[in-house]
């Protein structure tokens, strides 16, 4: 199992409320403004405050941690500056941006991921479908020649099927109806490609028994692309 990746350091967040509604805000033409310019002013209304010379510096010494949405605001320090914060905090002394009022601090815990692990092997099928897409994406003529120098090109990572299995590989995919085969090459699915069944009506039991020995033909109609 891999091992936790952390994202983000301990933090301090401060959820703020606009001392203005936001409607009347916008209403005056101001805009809202963002995390960074919110953090600039908490900083700078902390750092003017000279009278109190530990304040001052901790907020000197404040980096952006993130913003979050319904305002609230996640700042970083060394561990004497967060605590210099939540003492003022704590006292009622801490000065909030320009603005907003300051309705709680509190302590975020470190942002961990746990990596979920991959595979060592990728379905062919999914690569082919892919690949496929991309082209058809590019305006690129599918073609299986085409789709083999697509693979070598855009993934290095996997082995290149032999012709043998390619082919296979394909017609599994038409079958499925994942893809399918025209005369201008291989084309994706999609929920705008219909298909169109050419098996004539059943006049009795008997025409319905030989028919079901018939294989049915089947057209594939594509509504964006014409085909």
């Amino acid at each position: 199992m891999a091992r936790p990746v952390q994202l983000a350091p301990g933090s301090l967040a401060l959820v703020l409320c606009r001392l203005e509604a936001p409607e009347a805000a916008a209403a005056a033409g101001a805009e809202e403004p963002g995390g960074r310019a919110v953090f600039c002013a908490f900083r700078r209304a902390n750092a003017r405050c000279f009278w109190n010379s530990r304040l001052a510096r901790a907020a000197s010494r404040l980096t952006f941690q993130g913003w979050l949405r319904r305002g609230v605001l996640l700042v970083h320090a060394p561990p004497a500056s967060l605590q210099v914060l939540r003492d003022a905090w704590c006292r009622r002394a801490l000065c909030p941006p320009r603005g907003f009022r300051i309705r709680a601090v509190g302590d975020v815990f470190p942002v961990q991921m746990n990596p979920i692990a991959q595979s060592q092997f990728v379905p062919l099928a999914e690569v082919l479908c892919c690949a496929v897409s991309d082209m058809n994406a590019a305006q690129t003529v599918v073609t299986q020649e085409s789709l083999l120098e697509h693979l070598k090109q855009h993934f290095p990572g996997i082995a290149i099927p032999s012709q043998d299995v390619l082919y296979t590989t394909l017609g599994t995919l038409i079958k499925e109806r994942k893809i399918y085969h025209t005369g201008e090459g291989y084309f994706i699915v999609t929920p705008q490609t219909y298909f169109i069944t050419n098996t004539p009506p059943h006049k009795n039991n008997r025409d319905l028994s030989d028919e079901s020995q018939r294989p049915t033909c089947i057209t594939y109609l594509d509504t964006e692309s014409g085909i």
